[in-house]
């Protein structure tokens, strides 16, 4: 079938409406980032609340759980009952099973998040007599097909929309970057290559770490690290796009995974992360907090 050819006139009747159709949605109903506050738990590690099952409870931020988990108590409100089992293992190789509960849904910061499957673990046996209560701890797998910006240094946790994605990313570095997906298939672990003479390392990202770099003693000699000394040691290396990875106080330790990057190192990058498509980029923060 042969299209109607579409005379000048048409054109700028057809351009002209176009742009009063843009003209008629006002910037405010443009989609906007989300911004999900962070706030130090115990001057370690990082937190944020959320609402779940109607009340406003303090969660953990840990992009290396792998699984969001939340407390028995948690699970109680929400009208779960734990059942069945999720099994993996920790950097350092202790095994951990847990219970679960499906679908765990919080909001926080205007944002929905979504737990497919969530463990269910009593962080009472973990946190030290004093700490402040939690209800649980949210990885990545809660923010799955998302685009988000981590930015410690300004206490931050940004979901993108396209249009802030593509402003975010103009000035930063790609770094390489896969999701490890343990548990079945329900974790997502977020690792970034690390260039060595022999190939690259695949190191993981950690905000619920307080130490700057882990190597596993395996991989210690590559950084001209002594593999049994466990005081801190100097790390030179290199993130595979050309980002510096450097710390004064890395330690080498068994592990059953090639690295750990913890908050020190982490609170000097903003570090965005396409959960869908597995790409990662870094710029460097500028903490004027």
């Amino acid at each position: 079938m042969i299209a109607p050819r579409i005379g000048p006139a048409s054109r700028l009747r057809v351009i002209c409406i176009g742009i009063l159709v843009m003209a008629a949605v006002p910037i405010d109903a443009q989609p906007r980032p989300t911004t999900i506050p962070l706030s130090p738990y115990m001057g370690v590690i990082w937190s944020f609340e959320a609402e779940v099952a109607g009340k406003r409870q303090t969660f953990l931020f840990d992009t290396a759980g792998g699984i969001t988990a939340i407390t028995p108590e948690t699970a109680a409100e929400i009208g779960c009952a734990p059942w069945g089992q999720l099994s993996g293992f920790r950097m350092r190789g202790d095994r951990i099973d847990l219970k679960r509960c499906e679908n765990v849904t919080l909001r926080s910061g205007g944002a929905t998040l979504v737990a497919p499957t969530a463990g269910v673990l009593d962080f009472s046996k973990l946190l030290p007599k004093d700490a402040p209560p939690v209800a649980g701890s949210i990885a990545l797998d809660s923010f799955a097909g998302k685009v988000v910006t981590i930015d410690l240094a300004h206490r931050q946790i940004v979901l993108e929309t396209p249009a802030s994605m593509k402003r975010r990313i103009a000035g930063a570095r790609e770094v390489e970057f896969r999701l490890g997906r343990e548990v079945s298939g329900h974790a997502i672990t977020p690792f970034v290559a690390v260039t060595t003479p022999k190939g690259k390392l695949w190191m993981e990202l950690d905000t619920g770490s307080d130490g700057s770099i882990v190597i596993g003693r395996h991989n210690a000699e590559l950084f001209s690290m002594k593999v049994d000394d466990p005081s801190p040691q100097r790390f030179q290396g290199e993130l595979a796009g050309g980002v510096p990875l450097a710390a004064a106080d890395a330690r080498s330790m068994p592990l059953i995974i090639d690295g750990n990057i913890g908050v020190p190192i982490l609170r000097n990058w903003i570090l965005t992360m396409d959960l869908a498509h597995g790409r990662a980029w870094i710029s460097s923060a500028s903490s004027d907090d």
